[in-house]
Order: structure tokens, then sequence, then C-alpha cells
């Protein structure tokens, strides 16, 4: 799939965003993948946060029961990265001669996954392969399986808070006016009035 770069002055970075539309068929696109290759999972098992949204989807087209989900941070704070990664939400259940998929949304890094790969070998996986909606060719791990390929910030509807967060303090700093920023974010596919939301959760957050 090809989706519009997004650009603005005085921003380096170039933006995709994937309606929710376009994420369910990316992950159609993945599942599909999966299939063709004659290879079924006994399990998901799912990276937190970022595979959680479209894992419902991928285990419907996979016919795949039993689901997982793992969590992991290689930082404690702004560019304060950890000595050693850190699980903060472990498996529930043991997993041992399981093929299992391990499922993100993207390949950025690739450090996550590599990590929780290895862990889930260790831990006696009869096989572990990967598959992410979003590959990025700077990632140490290449997904066996991946619907589409970047080099842009990838916009996830479903994290639009975050992204308001990250964006538009970015913006408004460079000078940006509110309005303007405003409609970049809405060309990013952020609502207006979630927007709002976000103004009035910060004006809370001042008062307490």
């Amino acid at each position: 799939m090809d989706f519009k770069n997004h650009e603005f002055t005085g921003d380096k970075i170039s933006y995709i965003a994937p309606t929710w539309s376009d994420f369910n068929l990316l992950t159609f696109e993945v599942a599909k993948k999966v299939l063709a290759s004659d290879w079924r999972p006994d399990r998901v098992v799912t990276l937190a946060k970022g595979g959680w949204a479209m894992t419902r989807s991928l285990v419907d087209y996979l016919a795949v029961s039993d689901v997982a989900s793992m969590g992991v941070k290689f930082y404690s704070g702004i560019n304060q990265r950890l000595e050693k990664p850190e699980i903060y939400q472990d498996l529930p259940i043991a997993i041992a001669s399981e093929k299992i998929l391990l499922f993100d949304d993207v390949a950025d890094s690739g450090h996550s996954l590599k990590f929780v790969q290895d862990i889930l070998i260790e831990r006696g996986a009869k096989e572990v392969r990967t598959a992410t909606l979003f590959y990025k060719p700077h990632s140490i791990l290449k997904p066996d399986y991946f619907a589409a390929e970047t080099t842009a910030w990838i916009v996830f509807q479903y994290e639009c808070i975050e992204m308001a967060r990250m964006l538009a303090p970015k913006w408004l700093e460079q000078g940006v006016a509110e309005e303007e920023v405003i409609e970049r974010l809405a060309k990013l596919g952020l609502d207006s009035t979630v927007y709002e939301h976000y103004q009035n959760v910060l004006k809370m957050q001042r008062v307490v």
C-alpha cells in the first residue's frame, strides 16, 4: 500500500497517516502472507502497546484463538536508556513447544521484537516468527511478514492524544499559529474535537 507523505514548513519530518480502514487492510495483508506461507501459529503474542489495536483483527483473519501480550521498555524517560530492557508485562502462560507469531504495529528499531523473540525461544517455543504492519529499513530485525515499508513517521490513529502531546508543543515552539497546528493535526487524522479534548486535559492538569 502507498500512503501520502505529509510535510510541513519548518518540520524536517515526513509523516504518513493511515486511516482505520487502512490499518484493517494492512492487517489483512499480513494475515494473507502468513496463510500463504503454509505456516500456522499456535498462538499470537502481541507486543504492548503497539500491537494491541489490530491483534483482534489479525487473530480473526488467521482463525487463531490463543493470544497473549508482553510488554518491554528500553527507556525510563526521554533519552534515558535502561542498561537492560525491562519486562513490565510478562506472559501469563507457558508457551513451551508452541509455534508463536510475534506481532507489533511497526518494526522501527527492531530491538523490542528481537528481545522478546529471544525470550520466547529461551522459554521453549518451538518456533517464533515475527509480523508487523510496517517495516522500517533501519530496523535491526526484518519481520518474517509485513504489509508496508516506510521511512516516514507513522501516525497511528489509536494514539491520537499521544500524537498531539508530541507534535502540538513542538510546532507551537517553532512559532506555528495554533490554528495552523489544528489544521496540520487534522491532515494527520486528528479531529478538531479530539484536539479540544486534549487542550481541556492540559488545562485541568495545570489546575491540579
